[in-house]
């Protein structure tokens, strides 16, 4: 084995021992310091060993977000893609995700929030609940089913 490859092997762990990185990532550090054929070499042997593993990457991302910060499937696909997973991994992450669920989950305090203040006119709600559930990557149709299902659930409790 070659220094540049033990030392870049080095770089590589201490890059993916701070939190789960895809194959992209860590190619881009290394490769600021490293030749591209002991990058690669890296690579593989990170591979090979479980360090770095593009499907299971996107599966805990799809997962924390839908836990923790429910998002649209349009927002994960897009920061998937900015961190270098391929689309067919992307793709087999997010199949069964229940965007109709997330959004609800995503919404329900937001809702809650807004219409504690007191009476307000569903087109302010509507507007608000449609831009914030927007942002998070829902699709048009999916926003508009929960924004009308919140106003049900909330505007009469007022």
């Amino acid at each position: 084995m070659s220094d540049a490859y033990t030392d870049a092997l080095q770089v590589a762990l201490r890059y993916v021992s701070f939190k789960p990185r895809t194959v992209a990532e860590v190619r881009r550090r290394v490769g600021r310091d490293f030749e591209q054929p002991v990058v690669e070499q890296a690579l593989d042997s990170l591979k090979r060993y479980g360090y770095l593993d593009d499907a299971e990457f996107a599966r805990q991302w799809r997962n924390s977000r839908d836990r923790r910060k429910p998002r649209g499937a349009s927002l994960i696909r897009r920061e998937l893609r900015g961190k270098g997973v391929a689309e067919p991994i992307i793709e087999d992450a997010l199949d069964g995700l229940d965007e109709t669920d997330a959004a609800y989950r995503a919404a329900e305090r937001r809702a809650q929030r807004l219409l504690a203040r007191g009476a307000m006119p569903y087109a302010d709600f509507h507007r608000k609940m449609w831009d914030y559930l927007q942002r998070r990557g829902f699709r048009s149709g999916v926003t508009r089913d929960t924004v009308r299902r919140l106003w049900a659930e909330h505007a009469s409790a007022v």
